[in-house]
């Protein structure tokens, strides 16, 4: 997991996949349409959605893919932990590169996302987006630009 400054995203040696996911963040606003967005095909795409936060979620996890998740409006938090840590809740589905685990009270680490910040999930990372600041539910509106891991590898 990596969580820093979007400004501060050349600091990170991951080549031209990376390169491509934050000259794409650099091109979008809040006004931004929610829908999937094209960057190298299946390689490296981003999704604009928006949504109220939550007390709490699933721990989610990738195989394929890294997530790079940004907030265009508002604020969320954001739980992570390894995945040795967890338990599967719902098996590992190939088609959606996702897999859910159960909430424990493992080590964590607690992540406050804001605009200008983005946070970085690669696949021994299990995140828990969208959960709420503080005792209510806001709307967030929020891009997640995922690339294929191997990419980054390389």
């Amino acid at each position: 997991m990596i969580i820093d400054r979007v400004e501060y995203c050349n600091c990170y040696p991951y080549g031209s996949a990376w390169n491509a996911a934050f000259t794409f963040l650099g091109t979008i606003t809040p006004n931004s349409k929610e829908m999937r967005y094209e960057i190298q095909g299946d390689d490296i795409f981003a999704i604009i959605s928006s949504y109220n936060t939550k007390e709490h979620h699933k721990f989610e996890a990738h195989r394929e893919y890294v997530d790079i998740q940004c907030i265009l409006e508002s604020q969320e938090i954001i739980e992570s932990t390894t995945l040795n840590e967890l338990t599967v809740d719902i098996p590992y589905d190939s088609e959606k590169d996702i897999a859910f685990y159960l909430k424990t009270d493992s080590r964590k680490v607690i992540s406050h996302l804001m605009p200008g910040i983005f946070i970085a999930f690669f696949p021994h990372d299990a995140h828990m987006p969208g959960v709420s600041v503080g005792d209510f539910p806001v709307f967030v509106k929020k891009v997640v630009v995922k690339i294929k891991a191997e990419l980054l590898r390389s």
